[in-house]
C-alpha cells in the first residue's frame, strides 16, 4: 500500500463517510470506531485534506462534470 488515500465525492455531496483503508490495512489493535472518518467538503470546493484519528492522511476529491466526461 502507498500510503495516499482518496476519497471521492459526487458533484452534490457535501459530507462522506469513509473508512482508513490504511488502518485497515494494518488492523493492529484498531476499534473499528478508530478506523472512520467523516467530514464535510464546501460546495465550492474540489479538494480537502482530512486524517484518521491515527494520523493518516486522505485527500478528498470531488468528481466534477469535466473529470466525468473525461472518462
Amino acid at each position: 500500500m502507498n500510503g495516499i488515500q482518496h476519497v471521492w465525492l459526487r458533484a452534490e455531496a457535501t459530507t462522506y463517510l469513509a473508512d482508513c483503508e490504511l488502518c485497515l490495512y494494518t488492523r493492529a489493535g484498531v476499534a473499528a470506531r478508530d478506523v472512520r472518518v467523516t467530514g464535510t467538503l464546501r460546495p465550492e470546493a474540489d479538494v480537502g485534506f482530512t486524517s484518521c484519528r491515527r494520523g493518516h492522511r486522505i485527500v478528498v476529491r470531488r468528481i466534477t462534470s469535466r473529470l466525468a466526461t473525461a472518462v
